[in-house]
């Protein structure tokens, strides 16, 4: 292990501007991540996963020729006639909520007073509004991604490939969200400060899609989009009781959003239920010609509510990924797993042995492609968020030979995860171990005991990140605290639907996705 002065020294080597306090988090970082790296650099490589680019291969889409187009999705129907028309008046609601939780950065007044549909039949989402996190373009807006390196970044040019989608079928964006810095800094942004949780307005509402799910939650637009590196759609979803996705990596092109990690980064929708979050993703996917990682995939169904799951093969692992859980969110995930069997599915056996080591491996993975992205402004690190700069400088003086072996370890991840999928078609774990962090520390607590946040909450999603598995967070009820408690459906690449249809039986069956938090009423 290289001393602090070594590590800055090469740090300095490499073109990256770091005062001494920085070098001291920097080597701090890289000392806590040292056993967990050091034991993977001492475990032999499988044959099979020696070639990290299966990694890639593992994600590739089942073929699309001769895959029939699907009809119109009813939900869309449903959505415009709640919601069209409303986007002026969510945006003042909006401005509202905001004073009480600081979920914004910027409100679109005149995007939602403007919006004018088109001459003839109404667009699929016409009039529908809707919320985005500030690391992803609206043409005619800043992003800021929360920095204050971004406070006066010019409008951008144009919108995002996820929103232009959006628009293109009426929806309307009202508002520019609050995250995390970059959407990798700590949950207090010097640009914003954070965001309150709206069932608890002493607690954070999770990130780093943070005013996103806050949105969504206090009713003030049905959907947003938010971004995922390590949980950061399924982490604020499930701490604000909503239904969010994770896709399959690369389903969803990543143009127009500021880049963190090439390799683990998503783009995911969040709603109230799994029906609404289908819709979303029906639009969002597929290649757009930009981004290099999008292939061509096949016309994806409605979520549709199954009649039963009779056949469906459910596995709940245990371990690492339930040894640190709250009673809470172990009930909820008792309770989900009840209504899927009491509707005709098995619970079968399947492990996920790597399982703990998936998270600091991801994190080593995702800071050292996060440090290359912000490299080219390693100059204005002094005003990062000192959290930002602790996470990312991690990644700076990661050894070739330790970033191979990361993706190697992702090849051999994925293997298990096929190992699993053998013999069951979801994997069911609880989507974060604790009900909403405690502001301002942001500990979690679990059976009564206190957490750091990064050492507990991304434990099991950062399982889809690596191996860019999709991941469903959905919300399985209340914990006695008052706040949501969140089950997790994890499935095989490009298997999103069967995910969706499984948290829409449920949420056909009970009442947790309905739930309002009590900001909803006082923002009316």
């Amino acid at each position: 292990m290289s001393t602090a002065d070594e590590l800055g020294a090469l740090a300095a080597r490499l073109g990256y501007t770091l005062d001494p306090g920085q070098v001291t988090a920097m080597h701090d970082a890289v000392a806590g991540a040292e056993p967990a790296v050091a034991a993977l650099r001492a475990a032999p490589v499988p044959a099979a996963a020696a070639d990290p680019a299966r990694g890639e291969a593992w994600l590739a889409p089942p073929a699309v020729a001769g895959s029939a187009p699907t009809g119109p999705d009813p939900r869309a129907a449903e959505l415009r006639a709640e919601w069209s028309g409303r986007a002026a008046g969510a945006a003042q609601r909006l401005e509202r909520l905001h004073a009480e939780l600081n979920c914004t950065i910027r409100v679109l007044h005149a995007r939602a007073r403007d919006h004018r549909a088109p001459e003839g039949p109404p667009r699929p989402l016409e009039g529908v509004p809707f919320a985005v996190k500030d690391v992803i373009d609206v043409a005619g807006v800043p992003t800021t991604g929360a920095s204050r390196t971004r406070a006066d970044a010019a409008p951008a040019a144009a919108s995002a490939t996820v929103v232009a989608r959006l628009e293109a079928v009426g929806a309307v964006p009202v508002s520019k969200d609050a995250t995390t810095e970059f959407a990798v800094g700590g949950p207090h942004p010097p640009l914003t400060g954070p965001c309150r949780n709206p069932w608890d307005p002493g607690r954070w509402a999770g990130g780093s899609s943070t005013g996103t799910a806050a949105a969504v939650a206090a009713g003030v637009v049905p959907f947003g989009l938010g971004t995922d590196v390590g949980g950061s759609v399924r982490l604020p979803a499930a701490w604000c009781g909503l239904t969010g996705l994770k896709p399959t990596a690369g389903a969803v092109p990543r143009t127009g959003v500021m880049p963190l990690s090439w390799t683990t980064e998503t783009v995911g929708p969040l709603a109230r239920d799994a029906r609404t979050v289908g819709l979303l993703f029906g639009l969002l996917r597929g290649p757009d010609g930009v981004d290099p990682r999008v292939p061509q995939l096949p016309p994806l169904p409605p979520t549709t509510v199954p009649a039963d799951l009779r056949g469906l093969r459910v596995a709940r692992p245990g371990g690492y990924l339930t040894a640190l859980c709250d009673a809470a969110v172990r009930a909820g995930v008792d309770h989900l797993v009840d209504v899927l069997t009491d509707a005709g599915a098995t619970v079968v056996p399947g492990e996920i042995p790597s399982a703990e080591q998936a998270l600091p491996i991801g994190y080593q993975l995702v800071f050292t492609e996060a440090a290359a992205v912000h490299r080219v402004d390693a100059d204005r690190w002094g005003d990062y968020d000192p959290v930002t700069v602790r996470r990312i400088s991690q990644g700076i003086t990661t050894p070739a030979a330790d970033l191979l072996r990361a993706l190697q370890f992702r090849v051999q991840l994925q293997a298990e995860l096929d190992a699993v999928f053998a013999g069951a078609d979801l994997v069911v774990v609880p989507t974060t171990p604790a009900t909403a962090p405690r502001l301002p520390d942001c500990t979690v607590v679990v059976d009564g005991e206190r957490y750091p946040l990064y050492a507990a909450q991304s434990r099991a999603t950062m399982l889809g990140n690596l191996t860019g598995a999709p991941g469903l967070a959905l919300p399985t009820g209340l914990a006695p605290d008052g706040c949501p408690v969140s089950a997790l459906l994890i499935a095989r690449p490009h298997d999103e639907i069967t995910a969706l249809r499984v948290a829409a039986l449920f949420q056909e069956r009970t009442d947790h996705h309905r739930r309002t938090p009590p900001v909803a009423d006082r923002i009316t």
